[in-house]
């Protein structure tokens, strides 16, 4: 048997299959964008904590940032089957507040808390080290009284995304029932050598 235009074949197969993700990461970025931006506006103005209003770098951000990546075909670790994934961030060091990303996540960790702080400068005077009181645990104490959920963390976009959930869901899957129509429309075309 003589295998001809087996190469022009695979190209093609390639070419729709880059096409067709592309289109797909679009359209469910089209879907979905709309829903990150409503959880991240669901974050009140207000900081949770009177502590938060000031200027330094774990200062409050009201509103954080939202973005959406999508990894068709991939997996971290191999383990995992999510390929859609949602992000959320208050600010960085360098600039815009960390406050909401500690206010997200208070009360999510196991470890205790550190007895002394990172060493730091102030006025010019390297070195620098305070004792921990116990802040950690008023800061998580003040953080649920603000806005109570179930379980230990995740209290302001993660909550409103678990209300969205199957909202989530049901317009994923209808960006990939598209792109399976799509899909199916283009090798049709390509096989009938339209």
């Amino acid at each position: 048997m003589r295998a001809t235009g087996l190469a022009e074949v695979s190209k093609q197969l390639r070419d729709i299959d880059r096409k067709a993700v592309n289109k797909l990461r679009a359209e469910m970025r089209a879907t979905i964008v709309p829903v990150a931006k409503e959880i991240a506006n669901d974050v009140p103005q207000v900081a949770p904590l009177s502590g938060m209003n000031h200027n330094g770098v774990t200062r409050w951000t009201g509103t954080p940032k939202a973005s959406v990546a999508f990894t068709p075909g991939r997996a971290r670790g191999g383990r995992s089957r999510n390929i859609l994934s949602m992000k959320f961030t208050g600010g960085t060091r360098g600039a815009g507040g960390i406050g909401f990303d500690y206010a997200e996540l208070a009360g999510s960790s196991k470890r205790p808390g550190s007895r002394f702080s990172k060493v730091y400068e102030r006025g010019g005077y390297p070195g620098l080290q305070h004792r921990v009181n116990g802040q950690g645990k008023a800061f998580n104490r003040g953080v649920r009284a603000f806005k109570p959920i179930k379980g230990t963390g995740g209290y302001f976009v993660f909550d409103s995304a678990l209300k969205k959930h199957r909202r989530i869901e049901g317009l994923g899957k209808q960006a990939i029932n598209q792109f399976m129509r799509d899909a199916t429309a283009e090798l049709s075309r390509i096989r009938g050598g339209v």
